[in-house]
């Protein structure tokens, strides 16, 4: 049982920053990457739409015998949280909203915190929700970065243009005087040197990733499924094109992606 894939969804390369915190914390469990960039970005797509990607997903997971799936994508973690939090999913599974907005309450001094997400994960005030949940009276503000999340998904993380581009998203959130950012897209974390250098040592950064890979590590602690044998495979898997998969990830996973396939899944409609 406990040799079981961990599975991790997002809708491009994003979530590899989540699965590269669990591989830190768990080094000898089976990992499943699996992207939808064939329907990239998820940000501008109606919620119903993402959630119908996400149950699809969630089939695959299960053929796969996955023990557990993280959804590594705040836009679909907001769009299916009824299903999340209600355990109505296949396979056992969790997202990162949770995880990043408890980090970022226990962190933050005054209360003031920043979110830099996708259109969708803003549109959708989850992580103000959640935030007010563990720390109320807590003031969120959020920024829509859709520009960030299309130049990660590229694999161009640094340089000046991407610094101005960064700036220019962030100035709200600072004029605000936010003391902690919540990095509310998968992708963000990819770019995260240039984030702190914008927002400068006084604004400390969450990344829902590293949050949510301690809690998988608990979960999996409690539930007495902590693989503690083999070296820990693995596996990459995309709606895409593998080659173009390849390219981008291999610059944004330790040591490059070698393989990756291609999957077609069934995306029924509710």
């Amino acid at each position: 049982m406990s040799e079981r894939p961990i599975g991790f969804f997002d809708s491009g390369e994003g979530g590899l920053t989540v699965m590269r915190a669990v591989a830190g914390i768990l080094p000898r469990e089976n990992l499943i990457y699996a992207c939808d960039t064939l329907h990239f970005p998820y940000g501008p797509r109606p919620m119903s739409e993402v959630r119908r990607f996400l149950l699809g997903f969630m089939e695959f997971f299960a053929e796969q015998n996955c023990k557990l799936v993280v959804v590594a994508c705040n836009t679909a973690t907001a769009a299916a949280l009824e299903l999340l939090e209600g355990g109505a999913l296949p396979v056992p599974a969790m997202g990162v909203v949770q995880p990043g907005a408890r980090a970022a309450t226990a962190t933050s001094r005054s209360g003031r915190i920043g979110v830099a997400a996708t259109q969708g994960t803003c549109a959708s005030a989850i992580y103000p929700a959640f935030v007010r949940r563990y720390r109320a009276g807590a003031a969120v503000v959020q920024a829509a970065c859709p520009i960030l999340v299309i130049r990660a998904e590229e694999g161009i993380i640094a340089g000046p243009e991407v610094r101005a581009e960064v700036a220019r998203c962030l100035a709200p959130l600072l004029a605000a005087e936010i003391d902690t950012l919540i990095l509310g897209c998968t992708h963000f974390p990819h770019m995260r040197a240039v984030i702190a250098d914008v927002v400068g040592p006084d604004v400390q950064l969450i990344d829902p990733g590293v949050a949510t890979a301690a809690e998988v590590a608990a979960r999996l602690q409690a539930e007495g499924l902590v693989n503690t044998t083999g070296t820990g495979s693995r596996s990459f898997f995309t709606t895409g094109d593998p080659a173009r998969f390849i390219q981008v990830s291999s610059r944004l996973w330790p040591g490059g992606v070698p393989a990756a396939q291609q999957i077609r899944l069934d995306f029924k409609r509710e």
